[in-house]
């Protein structure tokens, strides 16, 4: 389900130029170059709602609450004296919070500009920002109402019967014998990467996106990113930033991961996911035009859906799956010690697996809505979603609830908005959803 200020996301785009975005991005004047959702700049003459104001509030408001709830804040790039003090309330905040969302609702402006841009972002944020203030103070709403205040959107409702198709065609390429969940378990186990060789194919991984995004998404001048390890964690990768044109790649030695998720993960969690929307806000949005609030990087909201969407998305653009054969078969399989032979199957098998997300959010609306058990719940993301832990996977649904929609929801959201178009069009438009986190300005009306 579409929010009504997302305006025009599911519909196709208008042609771009696309070297007129890509100069804009590093010269501050991306919106202009881009067809967007209504036409002025807002009409307010109290200082008080001044799109600067407004996200000074949202930013105090956000590091206060994440006092309490330190998951809200990923990282925060500006004063290190806004991350500290004494906890308020949450009740006191939550007044607040509703105070910023009535102040900034009825600014929607009627025009295109970077004023618009901006306050659409805070709009949605501050709206996560309220619901997560109320979850705070004990209210509780179902799965699918808490993801409509929290990123705008609902799931889509189930479709079966693609879902099923999935798994058939999973059937049709795993060998042996036992049930579905027996084979793809089985096969993805026999195929993970030595935990002594993972930092060594991630890091090949990373630098071969890094090298083939580069013609299509120019970064600022300066980026780094650097890949590091860990022995043991809860995570299968992360990217933290570490300053303005600098990101660390986070991977897990012992997570049993395959080549063909390296890969994956290396495009989501640098470029062009992760390290190419952190630096694009910094060197556009924060320097270019001074929205200090693109220096937190929140966990949550609208911010969160279309980062992890387009992170997924632009993973998809860059690695089409006979690409992703040919740099197993040629960097990564080699890299690991591994058959190059092992390709495709394997990329195969791990992008149809990958395509059962949504199967994942919908148990994790019967698990927490419903009477539906733990032992109940890990058998369906096993055997219905075929997810690899899916121990693990139970508890981070109850932790993340409806936050773990943002990939399989974001991901259909943009590539919907990057539409079926020529690859330079649709590269223009996914620089913009990255830099921005928005559709509206990059899918028009």
């Amino acid at each position: 389900m579409v929010s009504a200020h997302a305006c025009g996301a599911m519909r196709r785009a208008p042609a771009i130029d696309r070297r007129a975005v890509l100069r804009a991005l590093l010269t501050g004047g991306l919106a202009a170059s881009l067809p967007a959702c209504g036409g002025g700049d807002l009409a307010t003459t109290d200082p008080g709602l001044a799109p600067a104001a407004l996200a000074g509030r949202y930013v105090r408001l956000t590091l206060e609450l994440a006092r309490h709830q330190p998951s809200l804040v990923e990282a925060w790039l500006g004063q290190d004296d806004m991350m500290s003090g004494p906890r308020r309330p949450v009740a006191a905040i939550r007044s607040e919070t509703s105070a910023l969302l009535a102040d900034l609702t009825p600014l929607t402006p009627a025009a295109s500009s970077h004023d618009a841009t901006r306050l659409r972002y805070l709009i949605g944020q501050a709206r996560a920002l309220d619901a997560a203030a109320a979850r705070l103070l004990g209210e509780s709403v179902p799965f699918a109402d808490q993801a409509q205040r929290t990123f705008g959107y609902r799931a889509p409702p189930r479709d079966g019967a693609a879902l099923d198709a999935l798994r058939t065609e999973l059937s049709a390429l795993l060998p042996g014998g036992g049930s579905l969940a027996e084979r793809h378990t089985r096969f993805r186990r026999a195929a993970a990467v030595a935990p002594e060789r993972v930092e060594a194919v991630f890091a090949a991984a990373v630098e071969w996106c890094r090298r083939a995004a580069g013609s299509h998404l120019p970064l600022p001048a300066g980026e780094t990113l650097t890949t590091r390890a860990e022995d043991t964690a809860g995570w299968a990768a992360f990217s933290r930033p570490s300053g303005p044109r600098a990101s660390e790649l986070w991977v897990a030695r012992g997570g049993g991961a395959d080549a063909a998720h390296l890969l994956q993960l290396a495009a989501h969690e640098g470029t062009p996911g992760h390290h190419a929307q952190h630096v694009l806000a910094a060197a556009t949005l924060v320097e270019g035009r001074g929205w200090t609030e693109r220096l937190l990087h929140p966990g949550f909201g609208p911010h969160r859906l279309f980062a992890e969407g387009a992170a997924e998305a632009g993973a998809a653009l860059l690695l089409p799956e006979d690409t992703r054969i040919r740099v197993l078969a040629d960097v990564l399989l080699p890299a690991a010690g591994q058959s190059p032979a092992l390709a495709a199957p394997l990329v195969r098998v791990e992008r149809r697996a990958a395509a059962l997300d949504l199967e994942v959010a919908y148990i994790a609306a019967d698990y927490l809505d419903t009477s539906l058990s733990v032992e109940a719940a890990t058998a369906r993301l096993r055997d219905e979603a075929l997810v690899l832990d899916p121990a693990g996977m139970v508890g981070f649904i109850e932790k993340q609830r409806t936050h773990l929609l943002a990939y399989p929801l974001g991901r259909r959201l943009v590539t919907a908005a990057l539409g079926d178009g020529p690859a330079p069009d649709r590269w223009a438009r996914f620089a913009e959803i990255s830099t921005t986190l928005t559709l509206a300005a990059a899918v028009g009306e």
